[in-house]
């Protein structure tokens, strides 16, 4: 082995290093930290490894974003991926954003009951929540986040 040649780190070692970096980017808000971040992440070939990141940092876009586009990098057909990613981009209300990653779920499984839960969130029309909410629940009887909403929309569950 060369002594130039990276030593190989460790899943715990890889995981501190990029919360520090995410953590950095998030307290400077610098091009720097942001290039440093991003190029970590350019290195990191374990879905799982980025999934865990992703889920820390998830309320963040500063952190989470470039996670999700490094996890679409590698998966790009995975649909929960998509999902969690058009809901940031909801969060963050950038609905036209959060429709385009909507669309390329849809592509790839348009009755995923995660899937409609992001139709739903952005529909514009109640009777449009309401019936994609009820979709939902005849896919999964006891689908939390579909009965709260329909609650919410003064429906019964």
């Amino acid at each position: 082995m060369s002594a130039f040649a990276p030593r190989p780190v460790d899943g715990k070692e890889l995981m501190d290093h990029l919360e520090f970096l995410a953590k950095r980017v998030l307290e400077t808000g610098g091009a720097e930290a942001e290039r440093a971040f991003r190029d970590a992440l350019r290195h990191v070939s374990d879905p799982a490894v980025l999934r865990v990141l992703a889920g820390k940092f998830y309320a963040e876009p500063e952190a989470s974003v470039p996670t999700y586009e490094r996890l679409l990098e590698l998966m790009p057909k995975d649909v929960l991926t998509r999902v969690e990613f058009g809901f940031i981009y909801f969060l963050m209300g950038e609905d036209g954003e959060a429709r385009r990653q909507l669309g390329m779920a849809q592509a790839l499984d348009p009755e995923h009951v995660q899937v409609l839960t992001l139709e739903a969130a952005l529909a514009r029309e109640s009777a449009e929540k309401v019936r994609l909410y009820r979709c939902i629940l005849q896919k999964e009887p006891l689908n939390e986040i579909a009965r709260g909403k329909l609650r919410e929309l003064g429906e019964t569950p």
